[in-house]
This record gives structure tokens, C-alpha cells and sequence, in this order.
């Protein structure tokens, strides 16, 4: 039977809130990035998609990269709470290792991937289309239109404002998974109370 005084806090809290940015996550981005007033991108590990002119539209490759985020990241939101209620079973320490790092994982390959995205995309632009693009992470710039594209008006110039930003599922994010860090690092410092083993005594009558 669970005992309460044997519950690792930290690790039960860091699993809820997991299981809190899972939730949020499915309709609130991580990273938002916009280019006018009509295009949107939204990207997150668990779900995104693109607006353009208030048509939503969705990549199917990233739809499957969602979905198994999705589902890793339940796994790992279970695993860290069956560990966290029963933190002196044998198998207690496996259970963490395993689920503390997955978080962790999706977070960083979420950042490399939105840093990739931004350098890419400048590159293309600038390498293909001459566009002057330097698409921001976080904060604002300017596209400059090529005077070649506008024919009649090349002596006309019009930039188009493109912003990227980190929301605030982001750093929710950040929270679960430093909380789950600081739950594999406070493991061996914890001192919970070991399971007794069930003796059987024989009496004679």
C-alpha cells in the first residue's frame, strides 16, 4: 500500500504539470512566427499548423511528428507519476530515469529545430529569391520586396513586417521539465522510508 509520507513530491508535481502542458499545448503554440497580418505559423511538438488568410492548413509529416510527441510525452507523464507514488519499489529509480528524460529531449530538439527553421529560411530567401529576409526567433523585422517584382512600381518600396516569438506554453514547458530534472537529481538525496518485507511467523497453539 502507498504510504503518503513515501510520495516524492517534486516528481508528482513535475508529472501533473507534464500532463498540464500536454493539454494546453494541443491548442497553444510554443513558437509563433508572422509575416503580416496574414500569414501565421504555429509550432509546437504537439501540434501545428498554418493560417494564411484565415485558412488553416496542416503539413501531415509534422502531424505524425505531433502525434508521436504526443504520445511520448504521455508515456512519460504516466511513467514519472507511477514513479512518484512508489518510490521505493525496486524498479522505482528505472521508472525515473527513463521518463525524466524524455521532456527534456522534446525540449531541446524543439529549440534546435526552430533555430534550424530560421537559418534555412533566411538562407533561402536570400540565396533564391533575393529577398533580404532575416527571420527573426524572437522579435521583429522587415522584408524588403525585390524592386524586380513589382514592375510598374519599382521605385516603390514595401516591406513586410515578420515577428517570431516564444509563448507562454514555452516556458511552461521549461518549468515541467526542470522539475523533473530536479526530481532525477534530488533522487539520491531522498530518504523515503523502504517497503518492509512481509514475515510470516509460525506459532504453535
Amino acid at each position: 500500500m502507498m504510504q503518503v509520507k513515501n510520495v516524492n513530491w517534486i516528481g508528482l508535481a513535475s508529472g501533473i504539470l507534464l500532463i498540464a502542458v500536454i493539454l494546453l499545448s494541443l491548442y497553444n503554440p510554443w513558437w509563433q512566427l508572422r509575416i503580416g497580418d496574414f500569414v501565421y505559423a504555429n509550432f509546437s511538438p504537439l501540434s501545428t499548423n498554418f493560417s494564411f488568410l484565415g485558412i488553416t492548413f496542416l503539413i501531415p509529416l509534422l502531424t505524425a511528428i505531433n502525434i508521436s510527441c504526443l504520445l511520448l510525452l504521455s508515456i512519460s507523464a504516466a511513467v514519472m507519476i507511477a514513479y512518484s507514488v512508489n518510490p521505493t519499489k525496486p524498479y522505482s529509480k528505472q521508472l525515473l530515469c527513463w521518463s525524466y528524460k524524455k521532456p527534456l529531449t522534446i525540449l531541446i530538439t524543439f529549440i534546435a529545430a526552430i533555430v534550424a527553421l530560421s537559418q534555412l529560411a533566411s538562407y533561402l530567401a536570400n540565396q533564391y529569391a533575393h529577398i533580404g529576409l532575416q527571420l527573426p526567433i524572437i522579435g521583429t523585422s522587415v522584408i524588403q520586396v525585390p524592386s524586380e517584382l513589382l514592375g510598374e512600381l519599382s521605385g516603390v518600396q514595401i516591406g513586410v513586417a515578420v515577428s517570431g516569438g516564444f509563448q507562454w506554453t514555452f516556458y511552461l514547458a521549461i518549468a515541467a521539465t526542470g522539475l523533473c530534472i530536479a526530481t532525477r537529481i534530488l533522487y539520491s538525496k531522498a530518504s523515503f522510508t523502504s517497503e518492509p518485507a512481509a514475515n510470516i511467523t509460525a506459532t504453535s497453539s
